[in-house]
């Protein structure tokens, strides 16, 4: 089962960028979660999308599973669920508490129907990439986490606990105690978004603190697409080739933060 595991989740773009993802996971035998962002989401052709991540996924030898993250769309999250992805987050972390709660409730509703998984954020991560500083008061509350919990049954819970979206332009005040906090009140599998920029012993420490299960990776993929292109233009051959050196630059990446588990 998908949340019985401990995965890194990473945000992918495109049918190569999904593959090299799945390639490295292949590598090392373990089983991965790609997500798309809703923006990426709406310019792939959905179905095709869904059964080529589960067939390349089989025909490597694990498990691939889909989750559209971040989204606030109800529209666009039924479309995920009826379109062959796994998982759902309802993004409504921007509301007052009890109108996430609410709109979390909705979101629950169909796509438990459906056999789709969700998950959803108390409090807000922030992106840093915005030039958004990290404010206390988006930090989540004892007090929210515990009462989203208590009236929800979504299937993975995060906080904002100091992280953020994108590159960190300093070190990150991370409130481990929130996430220590939320694993101890609840079975539901804690995830950590802007796992991107954070130092391999931040990444481990986070791991081992039970209940942790999701980490997010989004940026740092980007950021080895972009090496990639930079060493396909000084080695440049044939279109294949490039794809080759951009494909195993984000294989590499992705393989390298799995090993962390």
């Amino acid at each position: 089962m998908l949340n019985q595991g401990q995965y890194f989740a990473f945000n992918i773009w495109d049918f190569e960028s999904a593959r090299a993802v799945i390639d490295a996971a292949a590598s090392i035998r373990h089983d991965v979660i790609l997500q798309t962002s809703t923006e990426i989401y709406k310019v792939l052709p959905a179905h095709v999308f869904s059964n080529f991540v589960k067939l390349y996924a089989a025909d490597r030898g694990i498990h691939a599973w889909l989750n559209l993250d971040h989204c606030k769309e109800k529209k666009t999250i039924f479309n995920a669920v009826n379109s062959g992805w796994d998982m759902v987050m309802a993004d409504g972390s921007s509301l007052p508490i009890q109108q996430n709660i609410d709109f979390t409730n909705e979101i629950i509703s169909y796509a438990h129907a459906n056999g789709v998984l969700v998950e959803a954020e108390v409090g807000q991560v922030k992106g840093v990439e915005d030039d958004v500083i990290v404010r206390k008061d988006t930090i989540a509350s004892r007090e929210d986490i515990t009462d989203f919990l208590h009236k929800t049954d979504v299937d993975f819970i995060a906080v904002a606990f100091g992280n953020a979206h994108g590159e960190y332009k300093v070190e990150p005040n991370l409130h481990y105690d929130l996430v220590e906090y939320t694993t101890s009140i609840t079975d539901k599998p804690f995830v950590v978004h802007g796992g991107s920029g954070l130092s391999d012993e931040i990444l481990t420490k986070l791991i081992h603190i039970p209940g942790v299960k999701k980490l997010n990776i989004s940026t740092d993929l980007k950021m080895a697409y972009k090496r990639g292109i930079e060493k396909a233009n000084r080695s440049w051959s044939q279109p294949i080739n490039a794809s080759k050196i951009i494909h195993d630059e984000i294989m590499s990446e992705s393989a390298a933060k799995m090993k962390l588990l």
